[in-house]
């Protein structure tokens, strides 16, 4: 089961990867082999160099010292000692001018990694349904694109990537070691794997995947109660609030910061015990020769040789465990991103600018809801039941009803961000599915009750979404025209350059709903959706955005959601929805005269 358990969470991070990232993978454990057969080749020259020093003579004694001495055409020992220093020398500096190579390319690796799969999640995140967003908190999602991964590919990739170049060099230096002394390797590899296997087999490991889940949770915390102390400044501040937003941050930082020192303290204590191993192993050894009287001459190069060895694994091992110390506190994080990533979507993923959108759905006569009913995820009551509906070009047609009768359902549908779990929509007479829903979108335009805006210029907000290079400003001008926007804007010094503030706060409420208008016109559709665009605002404010849409209900097919009545006074038809039915249609004058529950809701008996 543990062996099926590597292969399943190595299998998910190979899917994470790419073909040429697969290939950049190749080419950073090519450069790894080359850097661990300099390492060994450094190791394995130190007795023939030790011993040169040692016993210069034996240059004439050795039959492979002898032959290269002739064939290099040496005159003296000692300009071969000179020579065999250089060569040494260069091994050394080589093997760690490919050390540092093959670190960069590691780094740069696992950091473009990180670049690719942080996009490549928020890129997966805009292609799902809105539905999905019902269900998930924005501040775990961008925890997730911001914070986790970095950690996977910081603390998981890397750390893999560590693991298996260090195996590389571990291995190599041991079958130096082998060759130059069985015996005394196979000893010293005993004790490692004695050791390591006890940690292996100890709770530790488990005690790290346990943690490393807590942490996780811990992060999510973190960041959900940053979000939401900051996206409620106002509140917050109005209600003096600020203690409880501060203790709830600090608490999950707290619990984190505890679970990641100790996750650093963990993969360093092992180090203490390598070092005791090593030394003492070294001091054993040579106890051991002067036990049984071997020849100083003859003991100085192989603990020479043991003891640079040494020098070389000590710190490979215990990165070693440092690494797998990590991948184990940070598997979590690579469920979660594999998850998030593999998790299927009919939408494109094939995200365009504004002006690559030419593929627009033709809309010449009207809008047809059929035996439309919807049920929410998880939940058996309907909230919108039996909607039938035909909305024609050119014309404006309100929904309107009581709070909590499904008129947002309704618009979210209309809009396609919702899937009807009963009947369907047609548009001349073609039904709406998931293969034409993005042409049918580019018709629409939508003006809800709060407006997002961004800490940007006027002119960007409008423009929504588009690169600045592809900006129109003759049509952002004639769409504030058209918003009832351009009168103030030409009082603004710096005009449509004006920054808004974080959430449009240097405007007021009116301003940015005429805002939200221009920017649902900048697309110039067909179909304009207007839900409760007015509700928020006082009777003046209102007025003027009410003017606002009046302009362009006559040049366009307008949708109007509406708890006030005001808005809809003008419009083509009205059809009141209570319970999420549809249970009366007609004009403004007609319905009120026949039905009481539109006269309550106008505020007449």
């Amino acid at each position: 089961m543990k062996i099926k358990s590597k292969l399943r969470f190595l299998s998910k991070l190979t899917r994470l990867f790419d073909r040429r990232e697969r290939w950049q993978f190749a080419g950073v454990m090519t450069a790894a082999l080359a850097m661990a057969l300099f390492q060994a080749l450094g190791v394995a020259s130190i007795i023939p160099f030790i011993s040169l020093v040692m016993r210069p003579e034996i240059v004439l004694e050795n039959q492979i010292l002898s032959r290269i001495y002739g064939l290099l055409g040496f005159e003296t020992v000692r300009s071969f000692m000179l020579f065999a220093g250089i060569v040494m020398l260069a091994i050394i500096v080589i093997g760690n001018l490919v050390f540092m190579v093959t670190i960069w390319l590691k780094t740069r690796f696992v950091y473009r990694k990180n670049h690719r799969l942080s996009s490549d999640l928020l890129k997966k995140y805009l292609s799902m349904p809105y539905s999905y967003f019902l269900n998930r908190n924005t501040a775990d999602l961008s925890k997730n694109i911001l914070s986790e991964v970095g950690s996977l590919t910081t603390g998981f990739l890397m750390q893999i990537m560590e693991i298996i170049i260090d195996i590389i060099i571990i291995l190599l230096i041991f079958l130096t070691l082998i060759l130059i002394s069985p015996l005394a390797t196979a000893t010293i590899f005993l004790i490692f794997c004695i050791f390591y296997g006890f940690i292996y087999k100890s709770k530790f490991r488990g005690r790290l995947k346990k943690k490393g889940n807590r942490r996780l949770k811990e992060n999510q915390g973190r960041f959900q109660a940053a979000s939401e102390a900051l996206g409620g400044i106002k509140d917050i501040k109005l209600m003096g609030r600020e203690g409880y937003f501060i203790s709830k941050f600090k608490g999950h930082s707290l619990k984190m910061s505890d679970l990641l020192s100790w996750n650093a303290v963990v993969g360093q204590i092992p180090k203490y015990f390598i070092e005791i191993i090593a030394f003492g192993g070294v001091i054993a050894f040579i106890l051991l020769l002067i036990i049984t009287e071997r020849d100083i001459a003859s003991i100085i190069p192989m603990v020479s040789f043991f003891a640079f060895a040494g020098y070389r694994i000590m710190p490979t091992m215990n990165r070693m465990f440092v690494a797998f110390t990590k991948i184990q506190f940070n598997r979590a994080i690579l469920d979660r991103v594999y998850t998030d990533m593999t998790e299927e979507t009919y939408e494109t993923k094939d995200f365009k600018t504004a002006e690559e959108k030419k593929n627009i759905m033709r809309f010449e006569k009207s809008i047809e809801f059929k035996n439309l009913s919807f049920a929410y995820p998880g939940m058996n009551e309907y909230v919108l039941k039996d909607i039938n509906m035909q909305i024609d070009k050119g014309h404006s047609v309100a929904v309107v009803g009581p709070t909590g009768t499904g008129k947002t359902t309704f618009v979210d549908i209309a809009l396609g961000l919702l899937t009807p779990s009963e009947g369907k929509i047609e548009v001349d007479g073609i039904e709406i599915t998931h293969k034409n829903l993005r042409s049918w979108q580019r018709n629409l335009g939508y003006v809800p009750q709060f407006i997002y805006l961004t800490d940007n210029t006027l002119k960007r907000n409008i423009a929504f979404g588009i690169p600045d290079e592809e900006i129109d400003m003759e049509k952002i001008e004639k769409v504030a025209e058209a918003a009832n926007l351009s009168d103030f804007i030409k009082t603004l010094p710096k005009g449509y350059n004006t920054v808004v503030g974080e959430r449009g706060v240097r405007l007021s409420g009116g301003q940015r709903q005429r805002v939200g208008i221009a920017r649902a016109l900048y697309g110039d559709p067909q179909v304009l959706v207007l839900d409760e665009a007015t509700s928020s605002l006082d009777g003046i404010t209102e007025e003027s955005v009410l003017k606002a849409i009046e302009n362009i209900s006559k040049l366009k097919t307008t949708i109007t959601i509406a708890h006030r009545l005001t808005t809809v006074k003008k419009c083509d038809i009205i059809h009141l929805i209570e319970d999420g039915k549809i249970t009366d249609s007609g004009r403004y004058n007609e319905l009120l005269e026949r039905n009481a529950q539109f006269r309550a809701m106008a505020g007449e008996k």
